[in-house]
């Protein structure tokens, strides 16, 4: 019952892959707030999915009936040269030279809008990546961050393989606050920013400035129970 009530609430309309969902705004069906495929069988684990095989029709249910509401999920916006760039980040962002064994050179500064920041840090490194809460889980976790709730609205950045003197060890992992922004100053001739993973891929290049903040719209998902008791 509970799928043919949704195919045919969503029967005009295209469902389209996440990294999509902002392009289609135009054509969303006014009954239905935001859809969005998040799972990926072949490189996802579903973490943010509410549903499983054998609950699946319940939570459809009580979506469709009001029973259940989404929760507001921060993403990252990104802008390179005072430019947005079209994808905000759900998980997180890497910004690092394209051949691995090259080293990054940059400087970034945690300051508010129009404020000036924190000291800026230089640094010379296998790259930079930046998590938001629902991203926070996963790489950065691995690189030795540590897991976030998923509904804070706070960025985590971690400098990976710092090449640092002792005293600039506390500065290579930190938190960016809602209402700060993470200034970055790339100083290598070529670098990439990867968007959530290898798919999304912009160049920089030497004298380009990034800026990263959780100033994106927030998406509207349906939980997992445990992620947010």
């Amino acid at each position: 019952m509970a799928r043919r009530r949704l195919l045919l609430l969503l029967k005009p309309f295209d469902v389209l892959p996440t990294h999509q969902s902002d392009n289609i705004s135009n054509f969303r069906n006014p009954k239905v707030e935001e859809y969005n495929e998040e799972f990926d069988a072949t490189r996802s684990t579903g973490y943010l999915c509410a549903a499983t095989v054998e609950n699946f029709e319940q939570i459809m249910d009580d979506i469709l009936e009001n029973h259940a509401r989404p929760s507001e999920v921060s993403r990252m916006s990104v802008t390179l040269n005072s430019k947005q760039l079209p994808t905000y980040a759900l998980n997180d962002v890497l910004i690092a030279h394209p051949c691995p064994a090259t080293v990054s050179r940059f400087s970034f500064s945690i300051k508010k809008e129009d404020q000036s920041g924190s000291s800026l840090v230089h640094c010379r490194s296998s790259g930079l990546r930046v998590s938001t809460a629902a991203g926070s889980t996963a790489a950065m976790l691995s690189a030795g961050g540590f897991a976030m709730p998923i509904l804070s609205k706070d960025l985590q950045y971690i400098v990976r393989e710092p090449i640092a003197p002792v005293p600039y060890n506390s500065l290579m992992h930190g938190t960016v606050k809602p209402e700060e922004l993470m200034e970055i100053a790339w100083y290598c001739q070529e670098g990439l920013i990867y968007i959530d993973g290898s798919h999304i891929v912009h160049s920089v290049q030497h004298g380009d400035i990034i800026e990263l903040s959780s100033k994106a719209p927030k998406l509207k998902v349906f939980l997992p129970s445990d992620l947010i008791s």
